[in-house]
């Protein structure tokens, strides 16, 4: 599941955008009084107004073994969310490890580095080693019918978890993470995972599909 475009809400417009162009330093595409775009790798990210926004998570791919160029980069830019002491987090179940912190908006933003995918060749990091977004978070009251939904329709299986709190539903290239916000925060700030809008479009098993939270 390849995760080609990505749109989000924000209440706030301007500061966004001075995020994400002027302290990770992404190359703006659009922008207009009402939104803002960019390209995250191979992900085109749009950020949409709207009053009532709510925090999101979303993880962005990294190649593979660079999550400590990942961490001193960010560490120059943002505070960085541990889990107890840790900066980085290993997800020795999935042979990822990941660095967390957060934007304007405080939506949990996550860089993960997959140990047998997107294989590293450069001895640096900068805002272009981003290869494109992993993961988006769905909060849900239940989690069964969206993945009943999402694996009828669009063929995504369960990647990891199970349909009571937690659920990673995809694969190691794309992933829609679903939670019951009623007894699971967003790791690892503890942060409520509120019900967020969001639309993406993908490729999977070389077709092509879009997906709205609003869709079940």
């Amino acid at each position: 599941m390849k995760i080609e475009y990505l749109e989000i809400y924000t209440s706030a417009i301007k500061e966004q955008l001075n995020f994400y162009r002027d302290v990770l330093g992404f190359s703006i595409t659009k922008n207009s009084e009402n939104n803002f775009r960019f390209s995250a790798g191979f992900t085109e990210i749009c950020f949409q107004f709207k009053k009532d926004a709510k925090p999101y998570h979303i993880a962005f791919h990294l190649p593979a073994h660079q999550e400590d160029l990942a961490l001193n980069w960010l560490k120059e830019r943002v505070v960085i969310e541990k889990n107890d002491t840790e900066e980085i987090i290993d997800f020795k179940n999935w042979k990822a490890k990941s660095v967390y912190f957060r934007d304007h908006d405080d939506n949990i933003l996550e860089l993960i580095s997959r140990r047998d995918l997107y294989p590293s060749q450069k001895k640096y990091f900068n805002v272009n080693s981003i290869l494109g977004v992993s993961e988006i978070g769905l909060a849900v009251e239940i989690i069964e019918p969206y993945y009943t939904y999402l694996h009828r329709q669009f063929g995504l299986g369960i990647y990891d978890g199970n349909l009571d709190r937690f659920c990673a539903i995809g694969d190691d290239e794309g992933l829609i993470i679903a939670v019951n916000r009623h007894n699971r925060d967003w790791f690892p700030t503890n942060q409520t995972a509120f019900a967020a809008d969001f639309k993406i479009n993908f490729t999977h098993q070389g077709s092509e599909f879009s997906f709205t939270s609003k869709d079940v």
